[in-house]
């Protein structure tokens, strides 16, 4: 079969093909939700319209031709209408793989525009018309392109948007004469990008931890040796960035499964996802990825760590991984590739996060794609009183050995536990110094209960 759009209608009910996408698309290659706030001319809409997009490519090798379109969904028909985004001849790679989405007003002329990036042809525009199929007028020359390597994300920050291609993080000058220039390089880390994975990937607009401005994340993979590096880019105020090294995701795979040796990892298909914990309240963002592994005793698929890990960023910049469905057995299903993630929509369920994926990596696959739904407890941190204890916890982070110092003089109940509310160690603390080992605890964010009380715990 070819490329869908699967719904759910409630949390107990099936999943069903809201939308087929036609022969010879393979997927959709990005669904979004967009809003329109103007109309063509720039004049401001009565109501803006919430549209939910799809698109993709598909091509004809009778005709030697492919098509990109777009497919936006009329919530009242329950249908979904299409509009031709390009249309070109027949070629090999990525060139016209449709990988992301944005609506943006230049900033000097009003108008406001959805931008897609199509592969390696460049970045299309469109504007708002509720009489056209789909709602968009698509203009069949790019605004800019040929691009050497296809653009893996596109954003807005600080009113300037921003898309990426290979090693090049590029922006636009607005006007009625407008243009595109290098905003960033990365040719210091890499000048050879392999154009399957992509270099810059997943760019995501987040607030500027050092000012009151906008920042972005990306994720860095140049090519088949890709390790899965994050980096923050803040405006320098010259109209560049400063770049800032935060994680390398290899890294915590590799002490999430001691022993093992990650050879490749790539992450970051779309953006990074915006989440507020229900447990901390804290907003967190969201990272799947696949990694090829060897060495340890762990379940694979073809190389690749049959968990579906991802990463998450918390408001301290710092990382940690977690696995959706607890540590896999052997038996399990794989779920390889954790390519994209939701929060639930549904009543009494806000809790729960949907996550999707798979990628066959050129290997034979059928049945392999997935979803599953985490649903994240909140009950274990609800039992907190008002009876408080004179206790301390360091060092915070920790490596090998934590300390508990109880300066009340009596004996309390100790508990180590995830996130989740899952307890993973109980002891029991007397008046003074209490060491624990805490080594084995994989690199996380836990909570540590002394008594009724919760202190938020990070093991390193």
């Amino acid at each position: 079969g070819w490329g869908q759009i699967i719904s759910l209608d409630s949390p107990n009910s099936q999943w069903k093909e809201d939308c087929y996408l036609g022969s010879s698309f393979l997927r959709p290659e990005i669904l979004k939700q967009i809003i329109f706030t103007k109309d063509a001319s720039g004049n401001a809409l009565t109501n803006p319209d919430t549209v939910l997009i799809a698109a993709g490519y598909s091509p004809n090798y009778l005709t030697n031709t492919v098509t990109v379109k777009s497919f936006t969904r009329d919530d009242v028909n329950n249908i979904w209408k299409e509009g031709q985004i390009v249309q070109g001849p027949l070629s090999t790679g990525d060139s016209y793989s449709i990988r992301d989405i944005e609506v943006y007003k230049d900033q000097l002329t009003g108008i406001e525009r959805v931008y897609a990036t199509v592969g390696t042809k460049g970045i299309y525009t469109g504007t708002y018309n509720p009489l056209t199929p789909g709602k968009i007028d698509w203009i069949q020359i790019p605004e800019i392109g040929q691009l050497p390597i296809r653009s893996l994300g596109i954003t807005t920050a600080n009113n300037t948007l921003f898309f990426s291609s290979g090693n090049k993080l590029f922006k636009r000058n607005d006007g009625t004469s407008y243009s595109y220039s290098i905003a960033h390089d990365f040719s210091d880390l890499s000048t050879n990008i392999n154009s399957a994975v992509g270099g810059i990937r997943g760019l995501t607009t987040i607030k500027n931890p050092n000012a009151n401005d906008e920042a972005m994340l990306l994720m860095w993979c140049p090519d088949g040796q890709s390790k899965g590096i994050i980096y923050r880019l803040e405006p320098d105020g010259s109209g560049g960035f400063n770049r800032f090294y935060e994680a390398k995701i290899s890294s915590l795979v590799e002490s999430y499964l001691p022993g093992t040796s990650v050879g490749y990892l790539l992450g970051a298909y779309n953006e990074f996802y915006e989440y507020v914990d229900p447990i901390t309240s804290d907003t967190i963002h969201l990272i799947g990825f696949e990694a090829t592994i060897s060495g340890g005793v762990y379940p694979t698929w073809n190389g690749y760590y049959s968990g579906a890990l991802f990463a998450k960023r918390d408001v301290n910049m710092q990382y940690s991984l977690e696995e959706i469905n607890g540590v896999i057995s052997n038996n399990a299903a794989p779920l390889v590739a954790n390519r994209c993630y939701v929060k639930s929509p549904f009543n009494n369920h806000e809790n729960s996060i949907y996550f999707g994926g798979f990628d066959p990596n050129n290997n034979t696959a059928t049945s392999m794609a997935w979803i599953y739904q985490k649903e994240f407890q909140t009950t274990a941190i609800n039992e907190i009183n008002s009876n408080k204890l004179n206790f301390s916890v360091y060092p915070n982070p920790a490596t090998d050995m934590l300390n508990i110092d109880l300066a009340t003089d009596c004996v309390v109940e100790f508990k180590v536990m995830s996130l989740l509310g899952k307890t993973i160690q109980t002891t029991f603390l007397s008046l003074g110094i209490n060491t624990f080992d805490v080594s084995q605890l994989s690199p996380n964010v836990y909570f540590i209960k002394v008594g009724n009380e919760l202190v938020k715990f990070v093991k390193k």
